[in-house]
């Protein structure tokens, strides 16, 4: 009923000769299984989308929107860099529709690794692609952070490119008691995959010298696997990961441009060095 809804304002704007608002923030529900129905934040820009992000936040998936005024205020923001405020003004800024994507009402307590490799996960996930996609009339890139790397890696792989413009994978999960992105298939991603890592990064489950295996995963059918190595910031060892150098503490925006850039297909630094902090 919730999509049924929009699509209709959306063809009463189109019939009417009215643009939608160039601006917005709201929460979209959606039913995408019996009984079950996933959430995100949307973040318009303020000129026509240049493209469309959809963000999963790390750990657990956890966040919260709570009505502040005509925006919005995102609880807990413990989910990495795609859940910091900067990366999803940022990419706002440089022109981009951004899609904070919840858990599942069924798993409002956070999504473990089995369920964000799951059918039930990509059933929910293919149920916003959709919605987005139709919204806006183009594909949504699907960026991950740490544990939220799943996500975007396992419903790529399951849905096999279809609807997704493409992977950004920052802190990928690349090894550990939870396993790595290179578990799922190889050699069925065939869109752009860009990986953001942390040359100092000290989780033990995304270090930086596994960079050149992930790209080796991904370089067997995509066109072009891109990387960003990342240095200085707030490297603080005591937030091994959740913050410091895993969380690209202190470079959020810099590294927040750069992913833009790339997102454009302008030049993007593939190495992004800064004094520590």
């Amino acid at each position: 009923m919730f999509y049924l809804i929009h699509l209709a304002i959306f063809m009463c704007y189109a019939v009417l000769g009215f643009a939608r608002p160039a601006y917005a923030d709201e929460v979209v529900v959606l039913d995408t299984r019996p009984g079950v129905t996933q959430s995100f934040l949307l973040l318009e820009p303020k000129e026509p989308p240049k493209g469309v992000v959809m963000l999963f936040p790390a750990d657990e998936g956890i966040v919260g929107f709570r009505k502040d005024g005509n925006s919005y205020e995102v609880n807990r923001e413990g989910g990495g860099l795609t859940a910091h405020p900067i990366a999803r003004e940022t990419l706002r800024e440089q022109g981009f529709v951004v899609a904070l994507l919840a858990p599942p009402s069924d798993r409002s307590n956070g999504m473990d690794t089995r369920f964000r490799s799951s059918e039930q996960h990509t059933q929910d996930i293919r149920q916003v692609i959709a919605w987005l996609s139709q919204r806006y009339n183009r594909k949504p890139y699907l960026m991950g952070h740490c544990r939220g790397t799943y996500s975007p890696a396992s419903v790529t792989t399951r849905l096999k490119n279809d609807g997704i413009a493409g992977l950004i994978l920052s802190s990928t999960r690349s090894q550990g008691h939870h396993g790595s992105v290179t578990d799922y298939k190889k050699g069925v991603i065939s869109v752009p995959v860009l990986l953001v890592h942390h040359t100092d990064d000290h989780c033990p489950d995304t270090p930086y010298s596994n960079v050149k295996r992930l790209k080796s995963f991904y370089d067997a059918v995509s066109p072009n696997v891109d990387v960003i190595s990342v240095s200085g910031g707030d490297t603080d060892r005591r937030g091994r990961c959740r913050g410091g150098a895993h969380a690209f503490n202190g470079l959020q925006g810099e590294v927040s441009h750069a992913i833009a850039r790339w997102l454009q297909r302008k030049d993007f630094p593939s190495h992004i060095n800064e004094p520590k902090r």
